[in-house]
């Protein structure tokens, strides 16, 4: 401290200042951010040193963070041409920055949508941001800006609305036995601005619920919006714990736009056991994305599953493949037997065309069997 105090190189105004009460930098709270210009008596220039306070999500702050184990860029102020949310409901968004302002991770700020503004928390910004733009957008540019940085007002109103979604719930769960309507309220969601009040259900099939909207929008007097999602939708905004361990990924750090099918299973050769293959959803796990391009760009190397291999030994059928200790299985019909050979073996003998591919890729041979049960794995 004593250092700190000789230097002069803030300005002669904090030598000068021998009465000024010391600063305890251990105890500063987490949330605050120290502007210094303020410190030493200079005057704010830009709207990027207004803020004296940042309001963080702590309940994403705790939680994993994939862009700290990507960059380890850490939680710092950084200003971004693009930046990328995360809303209530687990969905994600990249917005434009154009007043430039300094914004941590995790902080709350307030963004445009069609028809109002909406809170949202910071996820990813500076490169990360614009890598996601491109991976999971399609590069397509945002419309939509930051407005401002929430302030303890806007959390304030933030708090009520949620606080008043138990009520809608709840009365929108009566409406619905008024009218007899087979559907299941999962949740309602107000606007920031309270201009809209969305109400999530999920329905077997269609249904008609015109009355029920009138009745909904006479209570609570702004515009309703009845969602139907589905059970991979639901589980996003209800969030769990999958078999890993770990936060179920379309509640954590996966897209929206994950769209799984049985192939993704096929070309991993996994069993067709419909309790490991789906998710706590009901439909095909989000984890069967990760590894998938790894299995395609490495097995088209090689020959499907279950081809015809003319060896020395005799007619062999190609059983399994494994990408990680690159050896094949074979069995052999005639020997009865099985046996593991390497990756190269098998490779020569595709490219010398002593291998026959299967012309129907499933068969009761298979590892993913296309039945009705596993089908509906596939549907959003």
């Amino acid at each position: 401290m004593d250092n700190l105090e000789n230097s002069n190189k803030y300005g002669d105004d904090f030598d000068k200042n021998d009465d000024k009460e010391e600063i305890d930098f251990e105890h500063i709270e987490v949330n605050t951010v120290i502007n210094l210009d303020e410190l030493h008596g200079k005057k704010e220039t830009s709207k990027s040193h207004q803020k004296k306070k940042a309001h963080i999500n702590y309940n994403l702050k705790n939680a994993f963070c994939v862009s700290d184990a990507k960059y380890l860029t850490g939680h710092c102020c950084e200003t971004s041409e693009l930046v990328e949310v995360t809303f209530d409901d687990h969905s994600k968004a990249i917005y434009k920055n154009p007043e430039n302002y300094e914004l941590r991770l995790f902080e709350y700020v307030i963004v445009e949508l069609e028809n109002g503004l909406e809170c949202a928390t910071v996820i990813a910004c500076g490169r990360e941001a614009k890598e996601n733009l491109e991976h999971c957008y399609e590069g397509k540019e945002p419309e939509q800006k930051i407005v401002r940085i929430a302030s303890s007002e806007d959390l304030e109103a933030v708090e009520k609305n949620r606080n008043d979604e138990e009520r809608v719930t709840e009365k929108s769960k009566q409406l619905i036995e008024k009218h007899k309507l087979e559907m299941k309220i999962t949740g309602a969601a107000w606007q920031f601005d309270r201009n809209r009040l969305t109400i999530f259900f999920t329905a077997p099939q269609r249904i008609d619920f015109r009355e029920l909207v009138k009745d909904l929008a006479h209570y609570f007097r702004t515009r309703i919006e009845l969602r139907q999602i589905s059970s991979r939708e639901e589980a996003r905004r209800i969030g769990g714990m999958g078999p890993c361990g770990l936060t179920i990924c379309c509640a954590s750090f996966g897209s929206n736009r994950c769209h799984i099918t049985l192939e993704h299973a096929r070309h991993q050769q996994l069993a067709n056991n419909v309790s490991k293959l789906s998710g706590y959803c009901g439909r095909l796990k989000c984890c069967l994305l990760y590894e998938h391009d790894v299995y395609v760009h490495i097995l088209k190397d090689y020959p499907p599953l279950f081809s015809q291999i003319d060896t020395k030994e005799g007619v062999a059928i190609l059983k399994k493949i494994d990408i990680f200790k690159e050896n094949v299985t074979l069995y052999y019909p005639d020997l009865g037997v099985y046996k593991t050979q390497s990756g190269e073996f098998l490779k020569k003998l595709f490219a010398a065309g002593k291998v026959k591919v299967p012309t129907n890729y499933n068969n009761e041979d298979t590892a993913i069997i296309d039945d009705e049960e596993l089908s509906q794995l596939e549907a959003d």
